[in-house]
């Protein structure tokens, strides 16, 4: 996986924007299904399907052993 702290600094760099999931936020699993399914849609890379499909099990496994809430 790429460094998020090297991309957050290169969109800053660019003013471009960029979204942050965190593993409490109650509602990150489910916006990462659903970018999951548009990556297994539109990009031919597999290793890039993989690592996407690798961040959704952290995120679901973090959801199964800790509380999820809107974080602040």
């Amino acid at each position: 996986m790429k460094n998020p702290i090297q991309m957050i600094k290169q969109c800053t760099e660019n003013e471009e924007p960029y979204f942050l999931l965190r593993g409490q936020d109650v509602c990150a699993l489910a916006a990462i299904e659903a970018y999951y399914e548009t990556v297994k849609e539109r990009v031919k890379d597999p290793y890039f399907i993989e690592e996407i499909g690798e961040i959704m099990k952290d995120f679901r496994s973090f959801r199964e052993e800790k509380e999820t809430h809107i974080p602040d």
